[in-house]
């Protein structure tokens, strides 16, 4: 079975998804007012007309002018999408939202009339046909994201969407059916509440209305369609959420956005603490130069004190000056005495060993040329001989030289293709593999995670933190240990944004076949932030229970 190779750059749909969640719980109010301002005109214009053309005796006279006015609140309602986007597309950037200017909103709503209109058709197509539906649905959410940025014109806006609708588009479709998953669920329960309220109001408040007295009266057509139009309304923020992420990182790949994200997030706690150091020192500047000057008049004194103080004798100075030098520290200046000439070693035996090789050396090429010489000349006086008629005379020499050339020849390119390779051997480098350090995180750091090491070495560096006696850094490297430990056996994912209380709740929801792990997770989470935030004292008993409590979640992982 082949499985599908994940690039990555790409980020598993799951987790995008729960970003996109988060993404909306984080967004300013004014992004949520610009996308109600569009979505809830056009939601309550669609029930009217909707109803209207249901129920309606002239509904055939108000056909044109209902479908223009329904055609202009659609988009307005994408004009709308679009700023909604691009505010939450500036909080992922880390820059001020955009204003809104009636130039801008004109022009995004220019845009989206101009491309929205064709996934009215294209949509139902595509979903009906089922394989396409993912890269339409993805190409004109991708326009809503796009129209409202710094696009050149309608070319650019569909060639940037369409680019993105095919960057990880596995990613795509299981957001979109997770999504979908969601919508129905939420449909569900809105249609649950539909009928629950009625009765509910019967029961405890004698309340009697249609639905209590004819229940089948829910469905009608009308009341499908808004209970469709809410639930709309419930998933479709997260949805544009996930496109705006999904925009924001594949633009990243070649515009280093996210990067510059993660810089603006750091600049502005540094710009406070500059300014902060820049108070310090200025108000530090006037007791250092008080410093600097008592310091200054006191050298001054020095050499006025030492003069007057000069009243040793020169031939007391003269005899303590020659005793110093005479010292064996200061001996190394003394002239040095004139050694005794070496005798000149007579021929040492690694001379003469040296000079016997190269002579055996010399004698063995000298008899090698000799022999080779004796064999051409051995050749020579045979191919001179007579020939005895009728006998088939045979000539050596004839015979052996051809083959003899060969071997020669052989012999030189063998030889020539030593010296190449022995040159290119020497010029090429040795390739060597430089293996990278791994830095242990400093477990101070608030914005240290626990996949920057695996649970082998936060175990590791938490117990070198107990050996030097940091208790409370100890607990935070084994709490980070368990982080590590559940994320490699998918019972949580790791991420920046989520808090304990979250990775409580996922593995609550992951993990609720496992009975005992989500008690011992939660222990520890109680233990671990009354420790690491309320500055509670850490005992070597409740270490101990709490890296007892480690060991029990990777054994029951």
């Amino acid at each position: 079975m082949f499985r599908r190779k994940r690039k990555l750059d790409e980020r598993p749909a799951l987790d995008l998804v729960e970003e996109a969640f988060h993404l909306v719980r984080r967004a300013p109010a004014r992004a949520l007012i610009a996308y109600c301002l569009g979505s809830l005109p056009f939601i309550l214009g669609l029930l009217y007309f909707w109803s209207d053309m249901a129920r309606s005796a002239v509904a055939e006279e108000r056909l044109l002018t209902g479908s223009l006015g329904m055609s202009l609140l659609f988009f307005w309602m994408k004009g709308w999408h679009s700023v909604y986007a691009q505010t939450l597309l500036a909080q992922l950037c880390g820059e001020s939202e955009p204003r809104w200017r009636p130039r801008w909103l004109l022009r995004t709503m220019l845009y989206q009339a101009i491309v929205q209109p064709l996934g009215l058709v294209l949509l139902p197509v595509a979903l009906a046909l089922l394989i396409p539906f993912g890269w339409c649905y993805s190409f004109f959410n991708n326009a809503t994201v796009f129209a409202g940025g710094s696009v050149a014109g309608v070319k650019s806006l569909v060639g940037r969407s369409r680019r993105q609708a095919f960057l990880w588009p596995m990613q795509a479709q299981f957001a979109i059916h997770a999504f979908g998953l969601f919508g129905l669920v939420v449909f569900f329960n809105l249609f649950a509440a539909l009928f629950a309220v009625p009765f509910l109001g019967k029961a405890l408040l004698g309340i009697e209305s249609i639905i209590t007295r004819s229940p089948w009266a829910t469905m009608n057509t009308t009341a499908l369609a808004g209970m469709v139009a809410l639930a709309w309304l419930c998933v479709d923020p997260f949805v544009k959420a996930l496109f705006v992420l999904r925009c924001f990182y594949g633009e990243s790949q070649q515009s280093g956005q996210d990067l510059r994200a993660e810089l603006n997030s750091v600049a502005k706690p540094m710009k406070a603490a500059a300014l902060a150091l820049l108070a310090f020192l200025l108000a530090l500047g006037p007791a250092l130069s008080a410093s600097a000057a008592a310091s200054e008049s006191e050298d001054n004194r020095r050499p006025a004190a030492l003069a007057g103080n000069s009243s040793v004798p020169p031939t007391e100075l003269d005899r303590s000056i020659e005793e110093t030098i005479q010292k064996r520290e200061y001996s190394w200046r003394l002239p040095r005495e004139a050694a005794a000439p070496k005798k000149k070693p007579a021929a040492s035996e690694d001379e003469s060993w040296i000079k016997k090789f190269f002579k055996g050396l010399e004698g063995s090429v000298k008899k090698a040329f000799r022999w080779v010489g004796d064999f051409f000349d051995w050749l020579q006086r045979q191919g001179g001989r007579s020939k005895t008629p009728g006998m088939g005379g045979f000539d050596l020499r004839a015979a052996i030289m051809p083959l003899l050339t060969l071997l020669l020849l052989a012999l030189l390119g063998l030889l020539t293709w030593l010296i190449v390779r022995l040159w290119q051997r020497r010029a090429t480098p040795e390739e060597r593999i430089a293996e990278p350090v791994v830095a242990l995180p400093d477990v101070t750091d608030e914005s240290v995670g626990a996949e920057q090491l695996p649970e082998d070495g936060w175990l590791r560096l938490a117990r070198d933190l107990m050996g030097r006696g940091e208790s409370r850094l100890a607990l935070r490297a084994f709490y980070l240990a368990s982080l590590a430990v559940l994320a490699e056996r998918n019972l949580i994912a790791l991420a920046k944004f989520k808090s304990n209380r979250d990775y409580q709740r996922e593995l609550g929801r992951r993990g609720h076949s496992l009975r005992e792990l989500p008690q011992v997770f939660s222990e520890n989470v109680s233990v671990f932030e009354r420790v690491w935030y309320g500055h509670h004292d850490v005992t070597p008993q409740v270490l101990e229970a709490f890296s007892g409590n480690v060991e029990r979640i990777r054994t029951g992982a």
